[in-house]
């Protein structure tokens, strides 16, 4: 449970529902539960890439359940906003465990701005805002759908280049 909240937050009930939301529940108990010690290199790189999201997951429900409990109101499911930083968080990962992924992040962050770096396009074609940057510098922005479709579009050049390949 240390490994997943480090800051000792949460209950075991919470760890577990996170866990199952990113489908590791299984996984750990398995290896015997949540008190259960393992390292890093237990787990596959998908593994791992759920793992680091079912921290953020949890963080954001502990978030939203504090919240309730300071102020006495309940909050919608996915709780009040916030930012959410992504790494090229589907980097390494097989495309189920991608989707995987992609599918917690719409669920469990829709209220939040989410900035993510990220070379697999497809994964930004639903966001509101794309940025492309090249060498350190902001070339073309705007919304992923729309610059798909611009003729002389920098974004529409790396989707064809990424699709054809």
């Amino acid at each position: 449970m240390a490994n997943l909240d480090p800051l000792n937050t949460s209950n075991e009930a919470e760890c577990r529902a996170v866990l199952e939301t990113v489908g590791l529940w299984k996984f750990v108990e398995r290896r015997g539960g949540l008190n259960e010690e393992f390292s890093a290199d237990t787990l596959s790189q998908g593994q791992k890439q759920l793992f680091s999201l079912a921290r953020a997951v949890l963080k954001r429900r502990i978030r939203v359940r504090d919240y309730e409990v300071d102020f006495g109101v309940t909050t919608s499911v996915q709780g009040r906003g916030g930012i959410l930083l992504l790494d090229e968080v589907s980097s390494s990962v097989d495309q189920d465990t991608d989707r995987a992924i992609q599918t917690v992040i719409k669920e469990e962050f829709e209220s939040y701005t989410i900035i993510m770096v990220s070379h697999r396009l497809e994964i930004v074609m639903d966001f509101d805002t794309v940025v492309v940057m090249e060498k350190g510098t902001v070339v073309e922005s705007g919304n992923p759908r729309t610059l798909v479709d611009t003729n002389e579009s920098r974004f529409k050049e790396l989707w064809l280049a990424g699709n054809n390949a």
